[in-house]
């Protein structure tokens, strides 16, 4: 073995603390690099393998009834591979602590051969006998259930029954209940009619022969099939056309996983960066070594290529810890994704190229990052080298900032010399700075996030006063409004008319992108009351409805998207009840964590539909504290006078459905925040390290002269807090951005609508506290062992 290794085995032994420092931040940065990464890769390929899995139809046909005669004939149309037929019920369902939620129930003919849209048996019966269901088994834990537990479920047409739960099947198409707040059931036709419901069934799906990814090629298609159908005297009420082979929530996890991908990159990349720190510093403790090698003979190339094999072992040692632990934790993460996403993982395989990614980043980026330094220290000349002496000898001019803390009453002198000494290095201050605001901003960005999401929860409640919707199964007097608005608890009731519509077309047909839980891309038309005082919405383009509005409408800004190319003042055309409804455009409103809506003067809801004054749908103003009461007040109402109830969407219910949507996002942001938390304080530890060991023959200049072992100590701490204090203020400026892009990407994938800016005054306190208490203890200890050195040692440092 040669001399120069011989010298890096004893470095290594000398700074065995230090190397530590960097192998554990380059393995962090591993870690966090790696999770995303593995995630990235096993979600994105087994959300498309789970919802392929179920056969998604490219269409679903209300008609007004389909048997297996016409199935047969549609099956052998052009254009069509395969038909089915099958029902949908919207019903509702009441939990074991009493409370009403949305129950759509699938009709399934013959649970043994379904082919489109199917699903896994996962317990129990798998065809479910006569008055009982099989329940999807998120909304088993949903409904806190158990196999054989019987519920009320309140059927539109059929009053109350009692269904029992006898087994559980697994649909990855669906979202799980919790995320949705509606339970999800499915039936035979038998049990359909004991509901007191229409046993026929009305729903045709269809798979296409040519193209199937291809929204256009089913549309055109599906354009086609419809006028055959009308042809042999069936009536097309609805089209529904999802984004084929995507499943409902795959753009929004895409996109978040995107965006954590790039967090992650910046992560492992500021843990690179702290490893040229590293590296600097221990470059300019041994400069005057390097000198003693260049006088022996040695090359700049020979004494550069022994620190970079140094840094490559570094990123070894952290690739053979790192890798593994992060390729664990992101299939861990999936599993909790899938789980949230409600689909299952058939497996945890990585790709080769992504553990090549990581592989190569650690063992490559480590290495360019210190190269510039290494490469600036040993090409010092041994003159150079040899006269360092660990003590500035040009002394900085006298700044404002100086003289400013000069001439304050009171102000130690400490303070002054700590804060020359922390700008001392620029450069390896920049570093420090650098991976101390990344930190600080991206745990400012996600609790900042967090608090804007809330901001935009609480504006939309105050947007809305109310507290309830009730919609009905059907229309009823308006007399109705009077008997419920007198109920104990309420102070208001408005009707608010509501009816699925769709995007309306030259050939007449209602075409819509809903997926098969009825919710995901849904347009409805609803009236408004001019007078109206249950809503106060910022106008983002036209105006509101006035009272002399008739056949004109106002879309939420949700709405506004399936109707890009009408501007205001021009006309658009929906599809209501199978009739085309031709409307001028007014305004548009901001209407966030509400489904988008077309809103209409009930005189025009009444004129185009015919209603006859009647309504179907209310809505509740009531007293604080009172909407318990009021829903069971309602709920004996409707029992009593036998009114088919659709849906009860009490302001809890909403906002729990919205926040199960977002709450792991941020969840996530902030644990990632986390870690580069971790790395920016372990630069920071390691940079006061560093400058202790620069500054030791410094130190023993100033108890040459005086200087006590508490004034070292207070110095080095001091100096340590500060930069701290520097970094915050990094931070926050960096948050701005970063709070603004994330949240406008987590906005509008949510509610189509940016999130507002906002910062969190506790992110910061929390931050600046932890931070500084950080910097104060990573201060501490090299602080004492520096004021626990004579002069004699000090002054004998090389």
């Amino acid at each position: 073995m040669t001399s120069r290794w011989k010298k890096l085995l004893g470095d290594v032994q000398q700074m065995q603390g230090r190397l530590l420092l960097m192998v554990l931040a380059l393995t962090l940065g591993l870690i966090g690099m790696g999770t995303i990464l593995t995630a990235y890769t096993i979600l994105t390929r087994e959300i498309r393998i789970n919802y392929l899995s179920t056969r998604p139809a490219s269409a679903q046909l209300e008609l007004d009834q389909v048997d297996a005669a016409l199935v047969q004939q549609v099956a052998k149309q052009p254009g069509i591979r395969f038909a089915e037929a099958s029902s949908t019920l919207n019903a509702r369902i009441q939990a074991t602590d009493g409370r009403w939620f949305p129950l759509r129930l699938f009709v399934v003919p013959d649970f043994q051969k379904l082919t489109l849209n199917h699903f896994a048996h996962e317990t129990g019966a798998s065809t479910p006998p006569t008055q009982t269901l099989l329940l999807e088994r998120t909304s088993l834990t949903f409904l806190n259930a158990k196999l054989q537990d019987a519920f009320q479920v309140d059927a539109p047409h059929g009053g109350l029954h009692t269904l029992k739960v006898s087994g559980t099947v697994h649909d990855p198409g669906l979202a799980p209940a919790w995320q949705e707040q509606t339970v999800y059931g499915y039936i035979t036709p038998q049990t359909l009619q004991t509901l007191g419901e229409d046993p026929a069934l009305h729903l045709l799906k269809v798979e296409v022969a040519q193209q199937p990814e291809n929204v256009q090629e089913i549309e055109k298609t599906m354009a086609g099939l419809s006028r055959w159908l009308q042809q042999q005297g069936r009536f097309v009420e609805q089209v529904q056309i999802p984004p084929p082979f995507k499943h409902p929530h795959q753009g929004q996890m895409n996109a978040v996983l995107v965006m954590f991908l790039l967090f992650s990159a910046l992560t492992f990349l500021l843990s690179g960066i702290l490893t040229a720190t590293l590296i600097s510093g221990l470059l300019a403790q041994q400069i005057r070594q390097i000198g003693i090698m260049k006088a022996i003979g040695g090359r700049t190339a020979q004494i550069a290529g022994l620190y970079l094999t140094l840094v490559a072992t570094m990123g070894l040692l952290a690739v053979l810890v790192g890798v593994p632990l992060g390729n664990l934790a992101g299939q861990q993460f999936s599993g909790l994704i899938a789980e949230l996403l409600n689909f299952n993982l058939t497996s945890h395989e990585v790709p080769l190229w992504a553990l090549l990614i990581q592989i190569g980043a650690g063992l490559v980026l480590p290495v360019l990052l210190a190269l510039g330094p290494i490469l600036q220290t040993t090409r010092t000349t041994v003159l150079q080298a040899l006269n360092n002496v660990g003590v500035e000898v040009r002394v900085p001019r006298t700044n404002w900032l100086d003289r400013w803390l000069g001439q304050l009453p009171g102000v130690d002198r400490t303070l002054t010399l700590s804060l020359r000494n922390a700008f001392r290095k620029r450069g390896r201050l920049g570093m420090t700075l650098t991976l101390l605001a990344s930190a600080g901003a991206l745990f400012l960005t996600s609790l900042n996030v967090r608090a804007a999401w809330e901001k935009n929860l609480q504006d939309a409640k105050a947007d809305r006063h109310y507290q309830l919707e009730v919609r009905l199964e059907d229309f009823q007097p308006a007399s109705l409004l009077q008997d419920l608005g007198k109920l104990p608890g309420v102070q208001t009731a408005e009707i608010w008319n509501s009816l699925p519509a769709a995007v309306g077309r030259k050939d007449g047909l209602s075409v819509v992108r809903t997926y098969p839980d009825g919710g995901h891309g849904s347009l409805g038309l609803r009236s408004l009351p001019a007078e109206s005082t249950f809503v106060s919405w910022k106008v983002m383009q036209g105006r509101t409805l006035q009272k002399t509005d008739l056949g004109g409408v106002v879309l939420n800004h949700t709405a506004k998207a399936f109707f890009p190319q009408v501007n205001i003042g021009e006309t658009l055309l929906l599809t209501v009840e199978g009739q085309p409804v031709k409307l001028k455009l007014l305004g548009v409103v901001r209407e966030p964590i509400t489904p988008s809506a077309a809103y209409v003067l009930p005189a025009t809801f009444d004129r185009v539909l015919h209603t006859g004054g009647q309504f179907n749908t209310l809505r509740f103003q009531v007293q604080d504290g009172q909407l318990p009461a009021v829903m069971h007040s309602l709920e004996q109402e409707f029992i009593t006078r036998k009114l088919p109830v659709k849906l009860a969407l009490s302001e809890e219910m909403l906002e729990a459905a919205v926040n199960g949507h977002v709450y792991i996002l941020i969840v996530a942001l902030l644990v990632l925040s986390m870690v580069v938390a971790a790395v920016g304080l372990l630069g920071l530890a390691s940079s006061m390290g560093t400058s202790v060991t620069e500054r030791t023959r410094e130190f023993g200049v100033m108890r040459s002269v005086g200087g006590t072992s508490r004034t070292i100590l207070r110095s080095v701490t001091l100096e340590g807090v500060l930069v701290a204090l520097l970094s915050v203020v990094g931070a926050v400026l960096l948050s701005l951005p970063l709070s603004y892009g994330v949240g406008t990407l987590i906005g509008t994938l949510s509610f189509r609508l940016p999130l507002p800016l906002v910062l969190s005054f506790t992110a910061l306190l929390v931050w600046t506290l932890l931070v500084t208490g950080f910097a104060y203890l990573a201060s501490l200890y090299p602080a004492w062992q520096a004021s626990r050195l004579t002069v004699r040692e000090t002054l004998s440092y090389l």
